[in-house]
């Protein structure tokens, strides 16, 4: 009986409980560092003005963005091929955390500088491959696809940014990725989500 629930498939939810405690150790979490459940963000499709949504499973806030995507037994990595990119738009640090029946094809397909973590249906988390920092690779107009329109609004105030009050969001993003830089937006966007969490 014990050995047939051990077995069974571990869904998302619970997968993401025991990647909280994994990034608890590895990263060593202090007081002020935020671990969040489902972020959802924007990224603009290539050569469109339209925007794709996507949702990180998890995401840590400590002074950078560290993104994390979960691939459980029972999902596929269909989806997985067009969210690589959104998460490296964003993130300053991703993560795939995939369930061993995908983890021949993830390598396959993920990008180095994406780590990946292994995970099975006893609870076990490994690490397969480490992440590296991709500053280089964020993209300024995504990043502000994590911000709420009246934050928008903020940050544009904040750095004397005109912006007309009939400006769509998509409009308000498009004029702040031309004026500011990736480390300016990075750090309101950090202090917000940190703010948002703590209310």
């Amino acid at each position: 009986m014990t050995m047939q629930r051990l077995e069974k498939s571990l869904s998302p939810i619970e997968i993401r409980e025991l990647l909280k405690v994994w990034v608890n150790d590895k990263f060593e979490l202090k007081a002020n560092d935020i671990l969040i459940d489902e972020l959802g963000f924007f990224n603009k499709d290539k050569g469109s003005t339209v925007d794709n949504s996507y949702r990180a499973d998890l995401v840590l806030a400590n002074g950078r963005l560290v993104g994390f995507e979960i691939k459980s037994e029972k999902d596929t990595l269909k989806r997985w091929e067009v969210q690589k990119t959104a998460y490296t738009n964003v993130f300053d640090e991703v993560w795939l955390c995939t369930h061993s029946k995908h983890l021949e094809r993830a390598l396959q397909i993920t990008p180095n500088h994406i780590g990946v973590i292994l995970v099975d249906n006893f609870r076990s988390l490994a690490v397969v491959r480490n992440s590296k920092n991709n500053h280089g690779m964020n993209n300024v107009y995504d990043l502000t696809g994590l911000l709420w329109r009246n934050e928008i609004n903020e940050l544009a105030s904040l750095y004397n940014i005109k912006i007309k009050s009939r400006a769509t969001k998509r409009e308000a993003r498009d004029i702040l990725a031309e004026r500011l830089s990736l480390e300016e937006v990075r750090d309101f966007t950090l202090h917000k989500i940190k703010i948002r969490k703590s209310q």
